[in-house]
């Protein structure tokens, strides 16, 4: 299970849950996402927001220094790129190994230039700058010391997709595995039977003020 009910079902609440905790703070209405393919929901959650979006999945994924600035553009390189990236090793691909702790500031641009980065937290840490004051992210899975990393750079707020437990919060792949063992259907959930069931559950996103 690779969390992929998740990431279309509850990531793609999140910026209009955001909206209404801290939406009044957000100026200008401005986003940074480090992949907009990958994680489709999320993407749609910050269009459907009003927020102006410039995504970076030539950056991150292929180390192409060139942003993508719109959806119609997004939606182009994705068919473009997916039947040749799909037959590419991960490790080319996404941060793995001792490359997950390795911090190379690239691309301030974009993540000062924008009022918020968004995506999977690997790829958003991976280059991101030492000065982040007042800027927010919203991703998935983070550690205290990730947290601890976030606060060091001024980042204001954090949003997670997924519930925190001991500080930790945990992927989305975990977090729908644990949905479809209380579901109890012995399968994987369609995106209703998931949103009712996060309904049912009360399950949000979790917002914190780090400065």
């Amino acid at each position: 299970m690779d969390g992929g009910g998740l990431k279309e079902t509850l990531e793609a609440r999140v910026m209009q849950w955001v909206e209404q905790k801290i939406g009044d703070q957000i100026h200008p209405k401005t986003a940074f996402l480090v992949a907009g393919i990958t994680r489709y929901g999320m993407t749609e959650s910050f269009i459907k927001a009003g927020y102006q979006c410039v995504f970076g999945d030539l950056m991150f994924g292929l180390d192409i220094p060139i942003a993508i600035g719109s959806m119609s553009a997004l939606k182009t390189t994705a068919k473009l790129l997916m039947p040749i990236v799909g037959r590419m090793p991960l490790s080319m691909l996404y941060p793995t190994g001792e490359k997950q702790e390795k911090v190379t500031p690239k691309y301030e641009k974009y993540y000062q230039g924008n009022t918020v980065t968004g995506g999977d937290f690997l790829y958003v840490k991976q280059h991101m700058p030492e000065d982040m004051r007042g800027k927010i992210i919203v991703t998935n899975t983070t550690t205290p010391a990730d947290v601890e990393f976030l606060k060091q750079r001024g980042v204001k707020y954090l949003v997670t997709t997924t519930l925190s437990f001991d500080g930790r919060t945990f992927g989305t792949n975990m977090m729908e595995a644990a949905l479809v063992a209380v579901a109890g259907k012995g399968r994987v959930l369609t995106a209703e039977e998931l949103n009712a069931l996060i309904d049912q559950l009360g399950f949000e996103p979790q917002l914190r003020e780090l400065n």
